[in-house]
């Protein structure tokens, strides 16, 4: 696994994204920074980053933006129609991706999401399935309650298997970290995992903190989630999906 060099962030003006770019940009990547108003984009996020406008649901539109990256953040978008909104970045991302099977993806979604709602929320699940099967190197990151950690909480904490309970908070730092750190280090690929703030020392060796979770072994669900939804329970368009880009 080569360390990854540029680095696209699709929603890179969001309330994570401008914090991925700022940490990708610390740790000396190149960064490329998707928006669908370059201008806007421009003008909020950091000097040194380059601004590609393009839409995150179009794979011809993201073909341009993708062009020479290594990884690719993803830190999602709002809550209205997953479906279009959502879920079908992926896709359109795979079909930009195509035939560049060593970029990593690193993806992140929500906690509580494991388990079938019947609700929109089902999205970011199948969202998860299709990036699993799609053939890349990823990280998965399901974040907890932003903001709501405490003063001393600057160690990261990474769980599995999406057994929160409670509000446990998040510094949004750390959700950009642990993105970016799946990508550049070998035992962020293939891991589903939660991330929340706890009190003890930052930090610094993130190799040895990916070591430490579990990879995922089925394209359906987390390393230790612990529920499988049938394939054959999906939408149509997410059977059509894994049939087409399922590696």
């Amino acid at each position: 696994m080569s360390k990854p060099r540029t680095a696209l962030v699709i929603g890179a003006t969001g309330q994570v994204g401008r914090v991925v770019v700022e940490e990708a940009l610390a740790r000396g990547l190149s960064v490329r920074a998707q928006s669908r108003n370059a201008s806007r984009a421009a003008a909020v996020l950091p000097a040194g980053t380059e601004v590609v406008e393009a839409s995150p649901t179009d794979a011809a539109s993201l073909a341009r933006a993708v062009e020479g990256v290594d990884a690719v953040i993803f830190t999602g978008g709002g809550d209205d129609d997953l479906e279009n909104n959502f879920y079908a970045v992926v896709p359109a991302l795979l079909e930009a991706l195509e035939g560049r099977p060593e970029v990593h993806i690193s993806f992140m979604t929500s906690m509580y999401i494991s388990r079938p709602s019947g609700e929109s929320w089902d999205w970011k699940r199948r969202a998860e399935r299709l990036v699993r099967a799609g053939g890349h190197p990823y990280t998965i990151v399901r974040p907890g309650w932003f903001d709501y950690q405490g003063p001393q909480d600057t160690q990261i904490d990474l769980r599995q298997g999406d057994l929160v309970e409670g509000r446990p908070g998040v510094d949004r730092r750390h959700i950009a970290q642990v993105l970016i750190e799946g990508a550049l280090n070998p035992s962020g690929e293939h891991r589903t995992v939660e991330v929340f703030s706890r009190a003890g020392e930052p930090v610094t060796d993130f190799e040895a903190l990916l070591a430490g979770t579990r990879p995922d072994t089925e394209t359906g669900r987390g390393a230790l989630d612990r529920v499988l939804v049938p394939l054959t329970d999906e939408p149509a368009r997410v059977q059509s999906d894994i049939a087409r880009f399922g590696a």
